[in-house]
C-alpha cells in the first residue's frame, strides 16, 4: 500500500465523485438496456462491446476474450451454443505495479411476470434505477469504472495500474466457467501479476464481504418399474420412492443443518445456517402409467467449517439407508457444481484500505460479512491463489433476483466514493 492520502487529495476525490455520478447512471442504464439473460446467455457480445467502447473512450487499452468452440461446449453446457465474450480494460499508471483488478459480471437472471416497469428500461423513479441487473450487478460495473474516473478528474494521476473486467456466466456458476474462471485459467488474473481484486457484487455499500458459503448443486434420480396405473402393485413407483427420500431428508437431515451456524455474519442473517433445498422435480410419463423414473435437483449450502466430502456423505448415507431398508429403491447421484466455503483475512492492505474508505465516506466502520451464495471470488482465491480479494459494491442483496430490481442512486454514489478513496490509497496518486 502506498502513502496515506493527504486531506486535500481526499477532498478533491470526494468532490469529483459528484461530477461523474450522472455519467455512471447513464452508463448503467445503457447496460440494463442490453438484455444479457442467463440462461441461456443472450446479448453477451453486445454488452461486452458497450463496456469496452466506454473503457476505450476513457483511455483504457481494451481486449475482448472469446471462447473457442471446444471451450464453449465444455464451459457453457447450458448456453445453447450462444457466444461468450468477456472484456478487459487496462489503464497503466506511472508504475507497472501494484495492479488493482476490478471485476463484475454482465449476465443477469431471467425476468418473471409482475414488473411495474420495463425490466430492461433503466427507469429512474424515487431516487432508484430500475431494471434487471441494476443491483446484480451492472451497477457494480458502473461504480468500478467511474470510481477510477473520479480520481482522474480530481486532477490526480495513479501510480499503480488499474484493470477492469466485465465477464459472463457468473449466474450459471460451474466448477469452471466461461467468465472469471476463464480469465484465471488464461492468466489474466494471476498471483504473479495481480496484487488486488475487487468483485463489485451487492452486499450493501457499508459492508465488505470477505467470503461466501460453500455449495453443492446436484441431481438425484430414483428408478422404478413401469406398470399400468390400474395395477400399481405390479410396478415400482419412482415418484413415491423419491417422496419417501425427500421426507426422510427433511425430517432427519434438515433440522441438523439448521443448527450449524456460520462463524462469520451472513447477509441476510436468515441465511446464517447450513441448508438443503429440493428445487425442481420431474417424473413419470403419463397419468395412467406408474412412473419408472423421477429426478430432483438439490441445493446444499455449507457454512464455514463444513467440508464438501462430509456434506456429500450425509446425502449418500441417507440414500444408501433407503436402498437397504426400502424394497425396490434404486438411485443415481450426480453433481453439477461444488465449491467449499471461502474466507479471506481482514488484516490485509486491501481490506484495510476499503475499511478506512468506508469509515471516511459513511461515518462508521464497515461490517465484515459473508455472502449467502457463492460468487466468482472462489476462482480468484481458490484457483489463482490470490488472498487479497474482496467483494464490495453498490446495492442491497435483497434486491437480487427479484421483481422490480432496483439500485438506489445514493448507494451508487457511496460505492463510487469508497472505491475511489480505496483505489487511490492502494495504488498511490501524484
Amino acid at each position: 500500500m502506498q502513502e496515506p492520502l493527504r486531506s486535500e487529495q481526499k477532498e478533491a476525490i470526494l468532490r469529483s465523485t459528484g461530477t461523474v455520478v450522472d455519467e455512471a447512471i447513464a452508463f448503467l442504464q445503457g447496460m440494463i438496456r442490453i438484455p444479457t439473460v442467463n440462461p441461456p446467455g443472450e446479448g453477451y457480445p453486445a454488452c461486452a462491446r458497450y463496456i469496452g467502447e466506454q473503457l476505450h473512450r476513457l483511455g483504457y487499452s481494451v481486449e475482448y476474450i472469446n471462447l473457442t468452440p471446444a471451450e464453449l461446449a465444455e464451459l457453457a453446457p447450458y448456453g445453447a451454443g450462444l457466444p461468450r465474450t468477456n472484456v478487459v480494460g487496462r489503464l497503466p499508471g506511472s508504475h507497472a505495479s501494484p495492479v488493482l483488478h476490478f471485476n463484475g459480471h454482465m449476465d443477469v437472471v431471467p425476468v418473471g411476470p409482475g414488473w411495474s416497469t420495463n425490466p430492461f428500461g433503466g427507469e429512474i423513479r424515487n431516487g432508484r434505477i430500475f431494471g434487471r441487473g441494476a443491483s446484480d450487478m451492472k451497477g457494480g460495473i458502473a461504480a468500478q469504472v467511474y470510481a477510477i474516473e473520479a480520481i482522474r478528474r480530481a486532477g490526480l494521476h495513479l501510480q499503480g495500474t488499474v484493470e477492469q473486467s466485465g465477464v459472463v456466466d457468473e449466474e450459471s456458476t460451474g466448477n469452471r466457467n466461461a467468465g472469471t474462471g476463464l480469465l484465471v485459467e488464461r492468466g489474466y488474473i494471476t498471483r504473479n501479476h495481480t496484487d488486488y481484486v475487487v468483485i463489485t457484487e451487492p452486499l450493501n455499500a457499508d459492508n465488505i464481504c470477505l467470503g461466501h458459503r460453500g455449495a453443492i448443486w446436484g441431481e438425484i434420480t430414483t428408478f422404478g418399474r413401469q406398470s399400468h396405473g390400474s395395477t400399481p402393485e405390479r410396478g415400482v413407483n419412482a415418484i413415491e420412492l423419491m417422496a419417501d427420500f425427500i421426507a426422510e431428508a427433511t425430517h432427519e437431515l434438515k433440522p441438523d443443518l439448521q443448527q450449524r451456524l456460520n462463524s462469520q455474519p451472513v447477509i441476510p442473517p436468515s441465511a446464517n445456517a447450513a441448508s438443503l433445498s429440493f428445487n425442481t422435480i420431474t417424473g413419470g410419463t403419463n397419468v395412467n402409467s406408474v412412473a419408472d423414473r423421477c429426478s430432483v435437483t438439490f441445493d446444499r449450502r455449507l457454512v464455514m467449517g463444513e467440508d464438501l466430502e462430509t456434506a456429500r456423505r450425509e446425502l449418500r448415507d441417507l440414500l444408501e439407508r433407503q436402498a437397504r431398508t426400502q424394497p425396490g429403491f434404486c438411485y443415481e447421484y450426480a453433481e453439477r457444481y461444488a465449491t467449499r466455503p471461502t474466507w479471506v483475512s481482514h488484516a490485509t492492505p486491501l481490506v484495510q484500505a476499503f475499511s478506512a474508505a468506508v469509515q471516511e465516506v459513511v461515518g462508521h466502520a464497515p461490517g465484515y460479512v459473508c455472502s449467502p451464495g457463492t460468487d466468482d471470488q472462489r476462482f480468484v482465491v481458490q484457483n489463482a491463489g490470490i488472498e487479497q480479494c474482496i467483494v464490495y459494491g453498490p446495492g442491497e442483496i435483497t434486491q437480487t433476483h427479484v421483481i422490480d430490481e432496483s439500485l438506489a442512486i445514493d448507494d451508487l454514489l457511496t460505492s463510487i466514493k469508497v472505491m475511489a478513496m480505496a483505489a487511490a490509497t492502494l495504488l498511490g496518486v501524484e
